[in-house]
């Protein structure tokens, strides 16, 4: 999968993030994240995968290749 949703909880140090779900759609790995960032005691991130990044701009061009 492309796109990994990580979480954590707010009192977890910076290693404890862990995946929650994969897939290899952009919008879809964006509206997991934003339900779980919906939470306050949780952090999220979205991981690209095959650009080894931590995405910024869910409309960026270069996630919809």
């Amino acid at each position: 999968m492309r796109f990994v949703v990580m979480w954590k909880r707010t009192h977890q140090g910076e290693d404890a993030y862990r995946p929650f779900f994969e897939t290899n759609d952009i919008y879809e790995a964006k509206d997991f994240a934003m339900r779980l960032a919906f939470d306050e005691t949780t952090n999220v991130y979205v991981q690209d995968t095959r650009r080894d990044e931590i995405v910024r701009d869910f409309d960026a061009e270069v996630y919809r290749k």
